[in-house]
């Protein structure tokens, strides 16, 4: 098989990237409350927008940060071991590289694009991870195993240096290459296809580039194949907005004929005689009849809300809590059959997201010279089930007469092995305070 150089992938993964980009900027926009515009007239857009941005209720955000609530991760080991060179230069890395936030970022590139992506390199200070914007950057997947890339490429924008540059990673080698942000005609470039040019010599690195990929199943983000119904959702909460915008004033009028001219022969200004104003008190000629208008009952109206509520909820698995945050009429046991679908859900987002991060450790160690070996490295999953305070207490209070107390505090709390061994102890510590308290002599009077 033919190695391709990044001087041939470039315009492979730029064109790629370009094509996609539209279909995430829409994916994003449906996650950060401005999705696209109901239908509508061309003369009505500019209060036609306003009405909308005044509709939108960022159902999607809220979905995917619930979701991504119980994808937690909290603690790595290495093997068996927790106090090996290998476990505490792996946990060395997770720390300085903040990975809680790099993990939670890519978790939710994931959710919103259907895609996410680890770059590992080697800094100053020790191994460097980081997670990379799938507008910004694209691989090329290995057909045997599509968690891990065969070409990958990054660009991105100095607007200081007036520059913009990409990044290739193929066929061992890293080449970087720039050109300058503005097109020939002075204008920002739109697009990254065309006027790179090679800078500097590759860098060489060993093996399979260092990214890491993350995709859902097919590709697909979260919220993509339910875009329709909040597309159902904010036209409906639009029109009930404009229903009750022109219901919300009751409307007078005046029965009968009223003199457009005063006895002097000038016209009389209807309008500012009768100005609707609290306080108002009009002198109406006999025989004028006042009409007034029912006032409008907008209930039917709101209980559209949670009617479409209650359909996102139940397309995308998301408990209704999560949108109607009024539990009041909700049993504990409809609570929690409600999180059992995004329970479901969760864990099988893991079971694609797990292995790929504990990939991005590994070359991580590489990177610093480490082998681990024959060992591997597991991420520590906090339970799906028992995300929240009160799930994890609740459950390992009914565990106890059926389990070990370090089997609750691993698979129920989602205790670290380190926190598991602090916790022991400072129950050793506690139970010897005690005893030195007691003197020893609990049993003598």
């Amino acid at each position: 098989m033919a190695v391709i150089t990044p001087d041939e992938w470039l315009p492979i993964l730029t064109k790629r990237l370009d094509d996609r980009y539209p279909r995430m900027v829409l994916l994003r926009s449906y996650a950060s409350n401005e999705p696209p515009l109901p239908e509508m007239g061309e003369n009505l857009r500019a209060s036609w927008a306003a009405f909308q941005r005044k509709a939108c209720t960022n159902y999607g955000q809220l979905a995917i940060s619930s979701l991504g609530r119980r994808i937690k991760f909290n603690g790595v080991r290495v093997g068996e071991s927790v106090d090996s060179p290998a476990a505490i230069a792996v946990r060395r890395v997770w720390r300085d590289n903040r990975m809680s936030i790099v993990v939670a970022d890519a978790i939710e590139n994931y959710l919103t694009v259907g895609v996410a992506y680890l770059v590992t390199g080697l800094g100053s200070d020790g191994a460097v991870i980081a997670s990379e914007q799938p507008e910004q950057a694209i691989a090329a997947p290995d057909p045997l195993r599509p968690w891990k890339a065969r070409a990958f490429l990054k660009v991105w924008r100095d607007l200081d240096a007036g520059n913009d540059y990409a990044y290739v990673y193929a066929a061992g080698l890293r080449q970087l290459y720039v050109r300058s942000s503005k097109d020939d005609n002075g204008p920002l470039r739109a697009g990254s296809s065309k006027g790179w040019a090679g800078y500097g010599e590759p860098e060489v690195y060993v093996g399979d580039p260092p990214v890491v990929i993350i995709e859902r199943k097919e590709g697909i983000g979260f919220l993509e194949p339910h875009l329709s119904v909040i597309d159902r959702i904010n036209l409906g909460k639009l029109q009930r907005l404009v229903i009750t915008a022109m219901q919300a004033f009751r409307q007078r009028g005046l029965k009968g004929g009223l003199p457009e001219e005063d006895e002097e022969g000038n016209a009389i200004d209807l309008k500012k005689l009768f100005s609707p104003a609290p306080g108002a008190l009009w002198d109406i000629p006999e025989g004028i009849e006042v009409w007034e208008s029912q006032t409008a009952d907008i209930t039917p109206l709101l209980a559209g809300e949670k009617t479409d509520a209650r359909d996102f909820a139940a397309v995308t698995s998301t408990p209704i809590s999560a949108l109607i945050p009024d539990g009041a009429n909700q049993s504990a046991e409809g609570a929690a059959s409600a999180k059992e679908g995004q329970i479901a859900q969760a864990e099988e987002e893991l079971e694609r997201i797990r292995p790929a991060i504990e990939v991005a450790l590994v070359y991580a160690l590489r990177a610093e010279g480490i082998d681990i070996g024959a060992e591997t490295v597991e991420l520590l999953v906090v339970p799906p089930a028992h995300v929240s305070l009160s799930e994890r207490y609740d459950a390992a209070s009914k565990a106890v007469a059926v389990q070990s107390r370090k089997t609750i505090q691993r698979d129920i709390l989602g205790m670290s092995p380190q926190q598991i061994a602090e916790d022991e102890a400072d129950m050793s510590l506690q139970q010897l305070q005690a005893f030195t308290l007691t003197g020893g002599a609990s049993g003598n009077a």
